[in-house]
């Protein structure tokens, strides 16, 4: 990668210890890709479309230690667009608008012409006026957090009472679904799949495709969409995968839905092998996958 330029000091290296292999290797496709870029002192910013949306991302260096924040729903501290972005950084950091820049602009303009400015930002941009102090203007999601927050002043046993109840309901998938189990499960049985692959003679550009392609159907619906582990999945559930997602919702090519159901065909007779899924689900499974 190209040495960066820009004020933060951040490394390819850097990123790549803050996080396993798996994830800084997913992150590669979206390197460079985000729009929006900024920086402002430790900080860096800059948009970039996922699977769900356009998702925000930042990160701040202080000290060796990153602070990743983004909104996608992965349900993990540091996600693999705040690799990207960080990597985006390390490449091109001249493409990052600074915001020093436009500190000091300002710092040239009369007090008229910046009360006329903010006028104008928050008529295009009202959520704006939330930052400014004034009630009523957040956004949606920013006013559930502050209704969040003031319930749990209001009543702090309640919030207790509600915490044990919700660590009870992780613990028993029968009353919801744990998306931490959905990871843990996964990495450990997406990692023995590819090592039974390698032992049955398979290549190394299969194990990897198989590896991708399964570790979307990971990342991209099982977590995100809380639907359950890997070993809890019937036939419906992957047709309701392929056909509800890929097809009508990714639009996905006939070549990466008839690779995924390879992957997916092959991945359940390793699991029916291993006793983790019973004959007749993976069976079902199975015989669906092989059909065109």
């Amino acid at each position: 990668m190209a040495k960066q330029r820009g004020l933060l000091h951040l490394s390819e290296t850097q990123l790549a210890h803050a996080v396993d292999a798996k994830i800084f290797q997913r992150a590669q496709p979206y390197v460079g890709e985000f729009t929006h870029r900024l920086c402002f002192g430790p900080t860096i910013a800059g948009r970039v479309a996922g699977n769900y949306g356009v998702y925000a991302v930042s990160l701040e260096s202080d000290g060796g230690y990153l602070t990743p924040t983004c909104t996608c729903p992965a349900d993990m501290e540091f996600c693999k667009h705040a690799v990207a972005l960080g990597l985006t950084y390390v490449e091109e950091a001249d493409s990052f608008y600074d915001l020093r820049s436009l500190a000091m602009q300002l710092e040239e303009r009369s007090p008229a012409d910046l009360s006329t400015l903010i006028v104008q930002i928050v008529t295009r941009y009202p959520q704006v006026l939330s930052l400014l102090g004034v009630e009523g203007f957040a956004d949606e999601e920013e006013e559930d957090e502050d209704d969040e927050d003031d319930e749990d002043e209001d009543d702090e046993d309640e919030e207790e009472d509600e915490e044990e109840d919700e660590e009870e309901e992780e613990a028993d998938p029968a009353d919801g679904v744990n998306v931490e189990a959905i990871y843990a499960e996964a990495d450990i049985l997406l990692d023995e799949f590819q090592d039974f692959l390698n032992s049955r003679g398979v290549k190394h550009a299969q194990e990897t495709l198989y590896d991708d392609l399964l570790q979307a159907f990971v990342d991209d619906y099982l977590a995100p969409y809380a639907v359950g582990k890997v070993t809890e999945m019937t036939r419906d559930e992957i047709d309701a995968y392929v056909q509800d997602y890929l097809q009508d919702r990714e639009r996905a090519s006939k070549r990466r839905i008839s690779d995924t159901k390879r992957a997916l065909g092959a991945f359940y007779m390793f699991l029916r092998e291993r006793g983790d899924v019973s004959a007749d689900v993976a069976n079902a499974i199975i015989q669906y996958c092989q059909h065109a």
